[in-house]
């Protein structure tokens, strides 16, 4: 019969080979990334991805102007300009007061209900009909 102490954990196996793996790993990386062509052909594909994105950026603004369709910065520009109109609304309200038309439109006055001036259908015989 096998000695409880000679059976291993199944946590402890995993947790070993993940510890080993991740040395293999880093090992592997430092060796490869390490290098000065590494390094060279990561410079280049990020240099060759910018260019890329303002080429796609300058034609996709010029797509806009052409069909006059706003963009993200217009129209952040546009709710900001908005919300310096209603502070200045805010600031000027405040400074003349209480407006006569909300004045009036707190105090409620009962309107008058329409006339009723339809008649029920009157039956051939003399009696309403329902």
């Amino acid at each position: 019969m096998a000695d409880e102490s000679e059976v291993q954990n199944p946590v402890e196996l995993w947790r070993q080979f993940i510890t080993d793996s991740e040395r293999q790993w880093n090992g592997f990386f430092r060796e490869v990334l390490g290098t000065d062509q590494a390094s060279g052909a990561i410079n280049a594909w990020m240099e060759t991805s910018v260019t890329i994105q303002r080429m796609v950026a300058d034609n996709m603004m010029r797509y806009f102007e052409t069909f006059n369709i706003p963009t993200h910065n217009d129209l952040l520009a546009l709710g900001e300009r908005m919300k310096a109109i209603e502070d200045t609304m805010v600031r000027l309200e405040s400074a003349v007061g209480p407006s006569k038309k909300r004045a009036a439109t707190r105090t409620t006055v009962a309107r008058p209900r329409p006339r009723r001036t339809r008649k029920p259908p009157v039956a051939t015989n003399g009696a309403t009909a329902t």
